[in-house]
């Protein structure tokens, strides 16, 4: 018992004492005057921050508790919804194999305008016989060819030598969002977000391709959207 309080009384300054991780003075309401934006949180290691907390502080003061932890955390500042005030765009990397990112965008005004638990594009992608897959996205879709692997998907079982699947899984492997940064993409000052999400086959090492898109906060839609292939090499 003694040993399990010693331990948690060294622990108790991790969850207690918060670091100020980031901290910029902006206008974020065009108002002339600046509010602080700070971001604090608990350096688990000298690289991955936890127990991460964004506040703004001005005439009104808000404060967001984030449910995770992230490597090379940044604060920007754009308008990504069409109102000319500044929006605070945060995003991590969550590191490890996946190194996915975590993102939050929010309007001193309106609120939370888009997080990581939202959504972005919902795409299917599945095996086809012929050594093909579909990427599909609403009434768009269109094929890859995989007859580069071929001789390596009949190894594994996954084709037959006919070029039939008989996997036991259709689908791909669709990674989280591997990048995301702002760009105005139809050059009017508003900014849409310019993603990338890998995508594989039989396993995550597996790598077929890429998936690149723009999103529009503003318009809340995929508007542009490309596929490439990766060559396959053994």
């Amino acid at each position: 018992m003694r040993k399990i309080i010693v331990i948690l009384l060294m622990l108790f300054p991790l969850f207690v004492f918060s670091e100020i991780i980031i901290q910029k003075d902006i206008d974020l309401n065009n108002d002339s005057e600046n509010e602080k934006v700070i971001l604090n949180g608990n350096y688990v290691s000298s690289v991955y921050v936890d127990n991460l907390k964004l506040s703004i502080i001005g005439k009104e003061s808000t404060t967001i508790n984030f449910d995770f932890g992230v490597y090379e955390p940044d604060i920007s500042f754009y308008d990504f919804d069409g109102d000319g005030n500044l929006d605070i765009f945060f995003k991590g990397y969550s590191g490890g194999s996946g190194n996915y990112i975590y993102y939050y965008i929010y309007s001193y005004e309106k609120g939370e305008l888009l997080s990581s638990k939202q959504s972005l594009i919902d795409l299917q992608a599945e095996f086809m016989d012929n050594f093909k897959a579909l990427i599909k996205y609403k009434n768009y879709y269109t094929y890859i060819d995989l007859s580069d692997r071929k001789k390596q998907y009949i190894k594994m079982k996954a084709y037959n030598e006919y070029g039939q699947f008989t996997g036991d899984y259709k689908s791909l492997f669709l990674g989280g969002i591997a990048e995301l940064k702002p760009v105005d993409f139809e050059h009017d000052g508003i900014y849409e977000l310019k993603g990338t999400i890998s995508l594989s086959g039989l396993f995550h090492a597996d790598r077929i391709g890429y998936i690149y898109f723009i999103y529009s906060i503003r318009e809340k839609q995929i508007k542009w959207l490309e596929i490439s292939k990766v060559i396959y090499v053994k």
